[in-house]
């Protein structure tokens, strides 16, 4: 992380500016493609009628709508926030952009997991996954519906999610403390063995 500290000015804005170019263009090619390939299979697609139909190419749609999401955050902090003196407005704004994603982590991307399981995978109750060998359940019938395999995944979700944000808040309070000693630049000596100074003028 140390290294995000160190990025100068033009690189800086070139990563950022290029995150938010390359997730405003993955959002809309994730839109389109979700829309066309939600509609039934006899249904015209016009210009993009190339696009295949079906739940899981509907999914995929949803994983690039979700990664550009995550580009458009991460370019907004590295152009505005990253390496910036830390203003009022500046801190109003990233107070904006965490709360969006944590919208987005925590509200929307699980939504839609959660929507899409149930009505275009029909990963319902009612369906049995796998049932439990009897012997493991004293002779008794466990049946594991898909329901708790979709549930299982929202939560194992939700649970990464929150222990990534809460080291990445941490490596993020230590980004300037966090240069390893190996990548510190040795002041530079005359050949006396003494530090070198600027001269005043």
């Amino acid at each position: 992380m140390y290294r995000l500290a160190e990025l100068s000015d033009a690189r800086r804005k070139s990563i950022g500016y290029g995150l938010l170019g390359l997730g405003f263009v993955a959002l809309v090619i994730g839109v389109i493609w979700i829309h066309n390939a939600s509609l039934p299979h006899d249904a015209p697609g016009g210009v993009f009628g190339w696009i295949p139909r079906g739940s899981m190419w509907k999914g995929l749609g949803y994983l690039i709508s979700g990664a550009s999401s995550q580009m458009l955050v991460a370019g907004a902090l590295v152009v505005w926030v990253l390496n910036q003196k830390m203003t009022w407005a500046r801190a109003v704004f990233t107070a904006f952009v965490t709360w969006l994603e944590l919208v987005l982590l925590f509200g929307m991307i699980p939504s839609e997991w959660l929507s899409f399981a149930q009505t275009d995978l029909d990963w319902s109750s009612q369906r049995v996954f796998f049932t439990l060998p009897s012997f493991l359940v004293l002779g008794n019938d466990v049946d594991i519906s898909y329901g708790v395999i979709k549930d299982s995944i929202s939560m194992g979700y939700h649970i990464v999610m929150l222990a990534g944000g809460a080291v990445l808040a941490l490596q993020i309070q230590k980004m300037r403390a966090g240069r390893p000693a190996s990548a510190e630049r040795p002041e530079p000596k005359s050949p006396y063995g003494r530090p070198l100074v600027k001269g005043g003028s």
